[in-house]
């Protein structure tokens, strides 16, 4: 059995706006995130979930619609390409939008220590 493979060759346009980050030829990811998301979009395409070009619909939306058209930067393009994912995946309905906005928040809270309600000073490190 052969492995099913992908042609990017009509979404990554190197010229055009949606162009993926690369350096030397080479894909570019600044984090470990940043190539997960990708192998999960290309994993979830080549098993049928959706066709390349729905993807690289939203994919162009969101870059359009967030002014910022040098994509160069693995961080924004990463970025962009998740916000992308997640239009799909709430159009396929891969998941419950509610839930996602509800988890969303409660990470966000966490991230930024909103939960943080005990006494102790942070100007030191931790020892446990």
């Amino acid at each position: 059995m052969t492995a099913a493979t992908i042609d990017l060759t009509g979404f990554d346009d190197w010229d055009g706006a949606s162009a993926l980050p690369r350096s030397n030829g080479e894909l570019v990811f600044d984090a470990p995130w940043q190539g997960r998301l990708f192998g999960l979009v290309v994993h979830l395409c080549t098993a049928g979930a959706f066709e390349w070009d729905e993807f690289k619909e939203h994919l162009i939306a969101v870059i359009d619609e967030s002014g910022l058209t040098d994509v160069c930067d693995p961080a924004v393009y990463y970025r962009q390409f998740g916000e992308a994912f997640c239009r799909l995946a709430a159009t396929k309905q891969f998941f419950d939008a509610t839930a996602l906005d509800e988890r969303t928040v409660t990470e966000a809270a966490l991230l930024a220590h909103d939960d943080h309600d005990h006494d102790h000073d942070h100007d030191h490190p931790h020892h446990h």
